[in-house]
């Protein structure tokens, strides 16, 4: 086990048992003097204990331990170079010697003198609480001392002509300090007869008078010294305040450069980002162009889109009558822009219907109602916007147009790399292309699988039968009215 005071129990390995506490308490200082320098915040924590230990000694009574064990504080500060760690030891060393009814005069004039070198350590260690702690202690004893025995005269008072000067925190503890060993000294002097004393009198007056002088010059000179020190000090301080002005300077300078470097940046990726939204924008507005929305999200995300089975779908498809005719009349331009026109509203008609177009065959329409999103109601929707379609026909004039349309199964998807285009196949779609050919311009011409799905809203005349490929004779319906036709869904 290493012998130092930061083991604790290390006394009772040291000592044998029987032997007196103080005992004790003394080799505990030895070793403390002895022992190697501690880390700053280990040795503190060691002395903190020890200041407990002394104080709690003076309270009990145990004055010449604790004048013992003070003076070995302060000594070991003094080796340690810890200022109020000395202190503390001038400070209880002091107190020990003041509260201590058995002390005489001169101990107690020590005591008073190791008060003031603890004040001079607690001012240099920044503790002014403790500093005015001591000066109100000595006015206390000097008060105490004073009661019975008249005032000596203090140094202004017997050197009236020097002139006065503005005392600070040492010279109040000075002052303190020395009229509590005047205090002290006259209570001695009570105790002399009237030559005696008058002769004491005049020779304390004496010495009294050459340590005030001495003192006076001594705090000259050592105010001289603290105002030149002061000066060196301000004059570190304006050296200093103009290197950290100086370095702040630069330091904005720098931060204002950075900041306008990165603000640069944040603008330029934020007009990167914008095109790239914008891009990306036009790109998925195109894409939606193209293919359904689940359809495109599937492609995003996947890179493919797969084909899909729907058991029951509505085909629409329809054709203009008499286009050739139609277009051999009209200059190319114009054609195309009357077609424009057409198609963009059979797209606006479709897309408020929830149908979804599929594609344009020269002048042929086509689009489906259930895909890629299923939809019970596919067939409505789809017989209400061939309707539709018809009645904007009739209204512009510009074509007539034939409109067959069959519910049944499809496959829906999108396929090859290139190109991407949403199509449909099945013979559904053939049936419905039949339907077309095999209607009247103007009117639309639906199947019985269509017929069966809708409710009475619909008004529905059966013309009679046509060949369909693959399936026979079948029963072909005009849709005459739809009530809901004013109020799409």
């Amino acid at each position: 086990m290493a012998i130092t005071p930061s083991n604790p129990g290390f006394l009772s390995h040291l000592l044998p048992p029987g032997r007196g506490w103080i005992s004790r308490l003394l080799l505990a200082l030895a070793l403390l003097t002895l022992a190697p320098a501690s880390p700053p915040a280990m040795a503190q924590s060691i002395y903190d204990g020890q200041i407990e230990a002394i104080e709690s000694l003076i309270q009990r009574g145990k004055f010449e331990v604790a004048r013992t064990q003070s003076r070995a504080l302060a000594e070991s500060g003094r080796q340690q170079r810890l200022n109020n760690v000395e202190a503390y030891g001038n400070y209880l060393y002091g107190r020990a010697l003041l509260e201590d009814p058995a002390s005489e005069s001169r101990d107690r004039v020590a005591g008073i003198e190791a008060l003031r070198r603890a004040s001079a350590g607690f001012s240099d260690a920044g503790l002014t609480a403790k500093v005015d702690s001591i000066v109100a202690q000595l006015r206390e004893i000097a008060a105490r001392e004073s009661r019975s025995v008249g005032r000596l005269p203090l140094l202004h008072e017997i050197r009236p002509t020097a002139p006065p000067t503005v005392r600070d925190g040492d010279d109040e503890v000075d002052e303190s300090a020395l009229t509590a060993i005047v205090a002290l000294q006259n209570r001695e002097i009570e105790a002399l007869n009237d030559s005696q004393l008058r002769q004491l009198l005049r020779i304390q007056q004496q010495d009294l008078a050459l340590d005030s002088l001495r003192f006076e010059s001594l705090n000259d000179s050592f105010r001289l010294e603290r105002q030149e020190f002061l000066l060196k000090q301000q004059e570190s301080l304006t050296n200093e305040e103009r290197q950290r002005r100086n370095f702040f300077v630069a330091l904005a300078l720098g931060v204002m450069v950075a900041l306008a470097l990165l603000y640069l940046r944040f603008r330029s990726a934020q007009r990167y980002q914008k095109s790239i939204r914008a891009a990306q924008k036009r790109s998925d507005e195109l894409l939606l162009n193209i293919l359904p929305r689940t359809v495109a999200q599937e492609l995003k995300e996947t890179g493919r889109a797969t084909a899909r089975r729907y058991e029951s779908v509505t085909v629409v498809f329809s054709d203009f009558v008499g286009f050739s005719h139609v277009a051999s009349r009209r200059e190319p331009e114009e054609l195309v822009e009357v077609l424009d026109r057409t198609f963009r509203a059979f797209d606006d008609i479709i897309e408020r219907h929830g149908l979804e177009k599929i594609k344009t065959i020269g002048d042929a329409y086509m689009c489906v109602g259930g895909v890629p999103e299923e939809d019970p109601d596919h067939a409505a929707k789809a017989v209400r916007a061939a309707l539709e379609i018809q009645q904007y026909l009739a209204d512009t004039g510009d074509f007539q147009a034939r409109i067959g349309i069959h519910t049944g199964p499809v496959v829906a998807g999108v396929v090859g790399r290139k190109k991407f285009a949403f199509d449909i196949w099945g013979d559904t779609v053939n049936q419905a292309a039949r339907l077309e050919a095999a209607g009247c311009p103007g009117e639309v011409t639906i199947s019985k699988a269509t017929r069966q799905l809708l409710d009475s809203r619909f008004v529905c005349e059966r013309i009679g039968t046509f060949e369909a490929k693959n399936m026979g004779t079948l029963d072909r319906y005009r849709v005459l009215d739809s009530r809901l036709m004013k109020n799409p869904s």
